[in-house]
């Protein structure tokens, strides 16, 4: 039963071998079942006793992620079944440092070669190009200087200045190699030091030989100047701007020896720096298989370090003593555990276990299986529930993704999201390793969430009948006979109708209940047809749609709402009773239940009600009563009153009806007969009050009609005739209009506006109910306690008192009781919950809002990309059609299933956060983190990463 509430905690002390720590831990690890508390909280991580070891896991961890950055660089694959044995922790160490030292030197060799073989590459560029630049300066007659200063043998090294001594009319240059992002500054820079007595010409490098993924794109540069001075002014400003600067000579023949000879040199280099590479991974070879293994193993030897600097040391046993929370189901696996690590061990002396007695908080643990994980994690994410209080999460399991169904109704998009949720779960094996990443692995860990939201809302899109908010004939064709209709035989078997006066008539037995062939009745009922399911698909194309669809989720929003709410509170009462507080449940549970269903409970009782009743069987008789009279059609002599007159039939005299052997319904006053202008009825009601024949009116525009003072049982009693009698169908009454008035009309309910009978009357009991709960609520706990803390005391003062006289001395239990702080917190409480009720329910009007944004958001697309313009009658063809459904498709998963989707969850967390849990959570417990191999991340803070 750990789902509805924390599971059993023991706190236990272990008592254990030295010799024996290590492998007991390794065996608790494997079990994952204590959560050990630090002994040693007053001393600092440098003064605790296995310091030394976690440094030493510490500094393995960070190789051992050196050289899977480097496999990965070298994209060398593990083969995890060709690992190597990780040894001792000792031997590892060494191994992997000594192993960290050949490739560290190896990198700087390696890095040092690269560098030089990139920076002959772009010698062999600026070569090339400077070749190209000369052979065109020479062409136009252009003299250049010879060099002052004797290079290198080699013509790789980098020069100073690439020209010589100045002469008369002649030419120096000094080329090399710059950022390309920095061409046009250096440009700059030198025209502007020069005065314009230069030439920049520059060539970017499109396939420069590098390794480096990041390598910045160069561009190889020849600058021409006259002057020594200049020279050296250009050289300095290039080496500002962090330029190689390269020899170029002037001849055609030394430029290509030069080439010849750096082209040579580049290709020893390589030939070196592949050996090199090779010797690389011949060294990471050695590690290639074994690092993920060995990594998982010094986490595992980390953890079991850490756990172990929170024992103490026992130095006159020699043991160490530890103590931890475990739930009380895997004591048995505790202490199987510990009898392993001792045998592997082989230490003579058995580890001691006590369960010992506690008097603080254990954490909290639940013990949820793969389906409630997700829940759960969304319930702890605003608290993490006091020791053995009442889960939340049992609940909301179903009630989370049911309210984002409410609110994200849809059959097409609800399939969508069962089928993403279907698919997640299905490959969740597969999937797993992806779950690192925070938006995937967001969606990964509520992968049945998403699964339950998407049945959810494909249930409720079956109750609005719309699919990406078309109607569908999903439950059948619609049960309104209207226009579009006009030749269905169902519609048309009723006569009086044509195809422009059908749209408010339902589909009913009428033609079973009257025999239009000889005018008689036939004894049975009426019975309107109802829909299947869901909603009629007739509405959609009523003028009334909205009214109608947002009446009915306004109200079912409201009814969602208040179980909700009542249901948070009946959790107190199992809060209550679980703890045995008979106090909280007399004085805060029953109060709060009478508070809330006086008021809400009610308004909730007169909306079902409102929906269950037959309002076209439902007549107001003299302002006076509610009457029902079912719609059975009146035999010839009206003997089986209350009855119907026979449909479609305008005038009464028509009818011939007999009552008592003498003609009826001759002479009705005006206030009687219900078909009025020709109007088609089903027929007008009729019943006997009093000895008096009394037929239904039409009171549609008519003020003084439905008026008590014109119309009542006395004055229809009192007259000789029917002129002062009255029989009316009665509207739906407005049930806002109805809440509003129990409080500003008390007692006061018209006849007309009734919905149950007594209703004023009951609605006077509800409102005292619920303003004697407010002070129950308020007063009686804080006095209570205060009685009982006074008692206390005197019977503290009393044994005091004993124990002095016969030579003993008492103290106090320190416990210290504030009436004052205790009765502002229970009114904080009262003030909370009352007007909590009220905003509460308001606030789950917004399943209605969403769900009404939802579905008109879902008709803007459809109706503005596909219908207007894909199917537009006056020039629609494939080509737009087709791009017309792209764009809706574009619309529906951006802004439906993905942005509304995370609107609806986020409302959703929010009905359950605030107006469900604030009802009878405290959320102030902690969570057990056992010592566990398979959660060190989570137990250490990230520090095994």
């Amino acid at each position: 039963m750990s789902q509805f509430r924390s599971e059993k905690m023991e706190l236990i002390q272990l008592f254990i071998q030295s010799e024996a720590a290590h492998g007991t831990l390794h065996e608790l690890g494997e079990v994952g079942a204590v959560q050990f508390k630090d002994l040693n909280v007053e001393k600092s991580a440098f003064q605790r006793l296995f310091v030394s070891d976690v440094r030493r896991c510490d500094d393995m961890l960070r190789i051992l992620r050196i050289f899977a950055d480097a496999l990965v660089k070298e994209k060398m694959p593990a083969r995890p079944d060709k690992a190597l044995s990780p040894g001792s922790v000792v031997e590892l160490h060494e191994k992997l440092t000594e192993l960290e030292k050949e490739i560290k030197e190896h990198n700087v060799s390696f890095t040092a070669l690269k560098t030089q073989r990139q920076e002959l590459d772009e010698h062999c560029r600026v070569l090339k190009q400077g070749a190209k630049w000369f052979q065109n300066a020479y062409t136009r007659g252009v003299s250049f200087t010879s060099p002052t200063q004797e290079a290198d043998a080699s013509g790789v090294e980098m020069m100073e200045g690439g020209g010589g001594a100045q002469k008369t009319g002649m030419l120096g240059h000094i080329a090399g190699c710059c950022a390309t992002s920095g061409i046009a500054d250096l440009a700059r820079t030198l025209f502007r030091a020069t005065r314009g007595n230069m030439l920049l010409k520059h060539e970017e490098i499109e396939d420069l030989n590098t390794d480096d993924h990041d390598a910045v794109s160069k561009s190889v540069f020849v600058v021409f100047f006259s002057g020594d001075r200049s020279r050296s002014k250009i050289g300095k400003i290039c080496d500002s701007f962090n330029s190689n600067k390269y020899k170029l000579p002037e001849s055609q023949q030394q430029q290509t020896e030069l080439l010849t000879q750096v082209e040579e040199r580049l290709r020893d280099l390589s030939l070196v720096i592949d050996k090199t590479h090779e010797y690389r991974r011949s060294k990471l070879s050695v590690v290639r298989d074994s690092v993920a293994p060995w990594t998982e193993h010094v986490k595992r030897e980390l953890g079991v370090f850490h756990t172990l600097n929170m024992f103490n040391y026992d130095v006159t046993h020699k043991c160490l003593i530890a103590e931890g929370w475990c739930p009380t189901e895997d004591l048995n696996d505790v202490r199987e555990a510990l009898r392993r690590g001792t045998a592997k061990s082989g230490a003579t002396v058995q580890t001691v276990l006590n369960v010992v007695r506690f008097r603080e908080t254990p954490p909290t643990f639940f013990r949820n299986s793969k389906v409630a994980q997700g829940t759960q994690k969304i319930v702890d994410a605003y608290g993490m529930a006091r020791y053995q209080e009442f889960n939340p999460a049992t609940f909301s399991v179903i009630t989370f993704p049911f309210l984002f169904g409410v609110m994200f109704g849809d059959i097409g998009h609800g399939i969508m999201m069962t089928l993403a949720g279907i698919l997640l779960v299905l490959y969740e094996k597969r999937l797993a390793p992806y779950a690192a990443d925070e938006m995937f692995g967001t969606l990964y860990k509520g992968r049945y969430n998403i699964l339950l939201m998407g049945i959810f809302a494909t249930y409720c899109g079956f109750i609005y009948n719309e699919v990406f908010a078309v109607p569908f004939d999903v439950m059948g064709k619609t049960l309104w006979c209207s226009g579009e209709n006009a030749h269905d035989e169902q519609c048309m078997a009723i006569p009086g109708n044509d195809q422009y006066g059908m749209q408010k008539w339902k589909r009913t037995t009428l033609v079973e209940a009257y025999d239009f062939v000889t005018n008689s009745t036939t004894g049975e009922e009426v019975v309107w047809d109802v829909y299947p399911m869901g909603t009629d698909p007739g509405f959609a194309h009523t003028g009334n749609k909205l009214n109608s669809v947002n009446s009915f989720k306004m109200k079912f929003a409201i009814i969602a709402g208040v179980i909700q709410m009542v249901a948070g509170v009946n959790c107190k009462l199992m809060n209550t009773l679980h703890f045995r507080d008979r106090l909280t449940m007399w004085f805060v549970y029953i109060p709060e239940m009478v508070f809330i269903n006086s008021i809400f409970g009610y308004l909730c009782c007169l909306i079902l009600i409102k929906w269950l009743t037959n309002w076209d069987a439902t007549y107001v008789l003299n302002n006076s009563m509610v009457v029902s009279i079912p719609q059975v059609y009146c035999e010839q002599d009206l003997s089986n009153m209350p009855c119907w007159s026979a449909p479609f039939v305008y005038n009464p005299a028509d009818l011939n009806y007999t009552y008592n052997g003498a003609p009826a319904l001759m002479d009705l006053p005006p206030t009687m007969w219900c078909m009025k202008g020709n109007t088609p009825s089903a027929g007008c009601a009729i019943m006997e009050w009093e000895g008096k024949l009394i037929v239904e009116g039409n009171v549609f525009g008519n003020t003084t009609m439905p008026d008590p003072m014109k119309f009542n049982a006395d004055g229809c009693r009192g007259s000789s005739g029917l002129e002062g009698c009255l029989m009316y169908k009665q509207n739906p009454p407005s049930l806002l209009d109805t809440l509003i008035k129990m409080f500003m009309e008390l007692g006061s309910v018209a006849v007309s506006n009734q919905v149950i009978p007594g209703q004023g009357p009951l609605q006077i009991i509800l409102i005292l109910m619920a303003f004697i709960s407010v002070p129950m609520l308020l007063l009686p706990k804080p006095y209570i306690l205060k009685w009982r803390h006074e008692a206390a005391q005197h019977h503290q003062l009393h044994d005091e008192d004993e124990q002095e006289a016969s030579g003993g001395g008492g103290h106090g239990d320190g416990h210290e009781f504030d009436f004052g702080e205790e009765m502002v917190h229970q009114m904080i409480h009262t003030i909370e919950y009352v007007l909590g009720c009220i905003s509460n329910t308001a606030s789950y009007l917004r399943l209605w809002a969403l769900s009404l944004a939802h579905a008109q958001l879902s008709e803007v697309f459809w109706e503005k990309t596909v219908v207007d313009f894909g199917l537009a009658p006056e020039g629609g063809d494939m080509l737009m059609l087709f791009c017309t459904i792209a764009a809706w498709a574009a619309f529906t998963v951006g802004v439906l299933m993905g942005m509304e989707s995370l609107s609806a969850f986020l409302h959703a967390l929010r009905l359950h956060w605030v107006e469900f849990m604030n009802k009878f959570y405290f959320g102030d417990g902690y969570k057990f983190m056992p010592f566990a191999f398979d959660n060190l991340d989570d137990l250490f803070g990230g520090t095994a990463d």
